[in-house]
């Protein structure tokens, strides 16, 4: 099938498991052009995450930040097929509205104020209640408002009020402002009860009630005053929900659609994606995946202005569970240099992308796009994939792998594509492989058996049979062979590598199938594993290259966190959990796995282990998210243990920017651990924040 080729704009080139923009990054919008600076400071800049804020400051040409806001409008586009983008038209109508109706309509700063940045966010709130000049109570405004989006409760309210006549409305918060902020008279001063009287007396007991809690389904007393942590959680959520997992997996999601990307053409008969799985000495699994161009693109290697060759690709890959949930994205970036004489070959031979996704056992979708950096081209291909999940007292196939030279490399801790047992092979391919007439074809696979205890025999020996020869019945009798391998060299999850090479020079140009089978010696019980086989004549075959990215320096720890989040994306709560907790334990200080446990518990309601988790060593020396550890510190409050939520807070304070957030949760614990001089220091350092 022909392809059709046209430059990409710019991908947007998004890592998502990337850390938090640095401090330089985030300083270097001054340095932007007035244009771009307008577009990022003003415009953009309660929508846009951390990782498009940081790539876009990286960009260095005009024409690098057109094709990046492009491409930022496109992926958040509701209809792509239409010829209007209704988000972006609401996002500016928005816009201009708040710069209209608040702030100082002489400087267009509305977008600066607390109402103007929630209308923005939110758009137009269901319901719009004034309140102004009514007995001792400030002018306030509440918001009504109902979302879709899990991130947020399907319904909650937003408070603003007015300090004085010539502040504009802050937003209010039920446990940092405390109804005594929204009265007037002097009598209320530091007695939210007396203050929540006077606001139920003046507005009615439906005003006084949200000034305890935003969340019109949280069970609320107006007698007494006890603030609504549920409502710091929304605040929190609000401030950062652009960064929230719900927008980042949509945005994620919309990136796979094909119209997003409409330089990006399509795989056909002419591409190929072939897999492998090995289990590794944990009984972990990881899938690996060569994607295969089956003709040669002498556009693949590239020219330095020095007269040196190169290539440089991205490999994205979206993983799906079968119902569409992402379960993570991966970016690979294949670089490297070329002589001469290596370039001169590539140019002729077909080229594979090679990538490696550790997964939990069960069915996903892949979606592999793979672009080429040299001239702005890429290809995308979809394909189903199975992570098998080997039962107990039975032996099983990995699948056969087809490999080239080199082979057998070590790999110590199985971190590349295509390693197993700790060996790397070069793939030729998994559930198709192509070959030259004549070519002998070596295959390598696990075996997959219990794992060795001390009652496990020394030796064990395992029947394998090979079959290779035309599928078609008309052709000669197939090919056979056989040879015995000894189980009892497994390792000590059960694993055998294995491999046999087959002499395929009697085969003619065609297709054929290769199958292997296993059985213990003295059962008949038999695992079959297969592959087919194309001949090409010599001169019809060029052979492959193939490339891949460097290893994550996270190691087993971001193995994990994607097996976790594999795990959720297929349903298994119990089996991310425990991926995560691994992840954490093997962690360095990345926070990813502490975030990802934490949002699992606290979506569970597993408060006890949610509060555990204050105990991890990491949070003594890394700074977690305000969403974890206001989960966390929720967790320790309800447990009966605010004294441990303080000293969590006190740490956390102490490693990450100041935040409204964090000291409210802050003085609350210390308030309920009856340190009100803390207490105290503490919400007044929050309103120093606040002005």
């Amino acid at each position: 099938m022909s392809r059709l080729r046209v430059l990409l704009c710019l991908l947007l080139a998004l890592v998502p498991f990337s850390s938090t923009p640095n401090a330089r990054a985030a300083n270097r919008s001054k340095d932007l052009p007035p244009v771009y600076r307008h577009w990022i400071e003003v415009e953009v800049p309660y929508i846009i995450t951390a990782e498009e804020r940081k790539a876009f400051l990286l960009l260095t040409t005009d024409a690098q930040r057109d094709s990046f806001i492009d491409a930022f409008w496109k992926v958040r586009d509701p209809d792509p097929n239409s010829s209007v983008n209704t988000y972006k038209e609401e996002h500016y109508r928005r816009l201009a509205y708040v710069n209209e109706n608040f702030g100082d309509p002489r400087y267009e700063d509305g977008w600066r104020t607390d109402r103007g940045r929630m209308y923005i966010i939110l758009g137009a709130p269901k319901q719009r209640a004034k309140y102004n000049d009514v007995g001792n109570v400030r002018p306030m405004e509440i918001w009504f408002y109902q979302t879709d989006t899990p991130a947020l409760p399907p319904y909650f309210y937003l408070l603003f009020y007015k300090r004085s006549p010539s502040e504009d409305y802050r937003l209010y918060s039920p446990t940092y402002d405390t109804p005594v902020r929204l009265c007037s008279t002097g009598e209320t001063r530091n007695d939210p009860v007396n203050a929540l009287k006077i606001i139920r007396d003046s507005l009615g007991e439906e005003v006084a009630r949200t000034t305890v809690s935003l969340i019109p389904s949280e069970h609320v007393n107006t007698k007494e005053f006890e603030p609504s942590m549920e409502s710091e959680a929304m605040l929190a959520t609000l401030n950062d929900l652009p960064d929230n997992p719900v927008n980042k997996e949509r945005l994620a999601a919309n990136r796979m659609r094909e119209s997003v990307t409409t330089s990006v053409f399509l795989g056909g008969e002419n591409t190929s994606l072939s897999y492998e799985t090995f289990r590794d000495d944990h009984g972990r699994m990881t899938l690996s995946y060569l994607l295969d161009m089956r003709y040669a693109d002498p556009q693949i290697v590239g020219t330095h202005p020095d007269g040196s060759n190169y290539y440089d690709l991205t490999l994205r890959t979206d993983v799906q569970a079968p119902a569409g949930k992402l379960a993570y994205t991966q970016e690979d970036r294949l670089t490297g240099n070329l002589t001469a004489a290596q370039a001169e070959v590539a140019r002729k031979k077909h080229f594979g992308a090679e990538a490696r996704l550790p997964l939990v056992p069960g069915n996903y979708n892949i979606v592999a796009t793979l672009t080429n950096n040299v001239d702005k081209s890429a290809t995308r291909l979809r394909a189903s994939v199975t992570v098998p999940a080997p039962k107990s007292g039975s032996l099983a196939f990995s699948g056969l792998l087809a490999y080239a030279a080199p082979a057998a490399v070590p790999d110590p801790n199985n971190l590349l594509p295509f390693s197993g047992s700790h060996f790397r092979f070069t793939p030729r391919g998994a559930q198709n492989v192509y070959i030259r007439q004549g070519e002998k074809l070596s295959l390598v696979f696990q075996l997959w058996l219990d794992p060795r205890t001390a009652a496990s025999a020394d030796t064990e020996k395992i029947h394998l049979h090979y079959v290779f020869g035309s599928i078609a019945a008309s052709h000669d009798e197939a090919t056979q062979e056989d040879e015995e391998v000894d189980g009892g060299n497994r390792d000590q999850a059960g694993n055998l590598l294995t491999g046999h090479t087959l002499n395929t020079a009697a085969l003619s140009p065609g297709s054929y199938q290769v199958v292997v089978s296993a059985r213990r010696e003295g059962e008949q019980k038999t695992a079959y594993a297969t592959l087919n086989l194309h001949v090409a004549a010599d001169a019809d075959s060029t052979g492959t290259w193939t490339a891949y990215g460097p290893s994550d320096p996270g190691g087993e720890a971001v193995d994990d966190l994607k097996r976790g989040l594999s795990a959720q994306a297929q349903g298994s709560d119990s089996e991310a959990q425990a991926a995560f907790q691994r992840a954490l334990a093997e962690s360095q200080g990345d926070m990813r796995a502490m975030d990802s446990l934490a949002a699992l518990l606290s979506s569970k309601g597993m408060t006890d282990q949610l509060a555990a988790l204050s105990q991890e060593p990491v949070l003594a020396k890394n700074a977690a998210s305000p969403t974890t550890l206001l989960a966390i510190s929720g967790a320790l409050n309800k447990t009966g243990n605010p004294k441990a939520a303080a000293r969590l807070l006190e740490t956390q304070i102490t490693l990450q920017p100041p935040s409204i957030e964090l000291y409210n949760a802050l003085a609350d614990a210390c308030q309920a651990a009856g340190n009100t001089s803390r207490a105290n220091q503490v919400r007044a350092m929050a309103a120093n924040l606040k002005k």
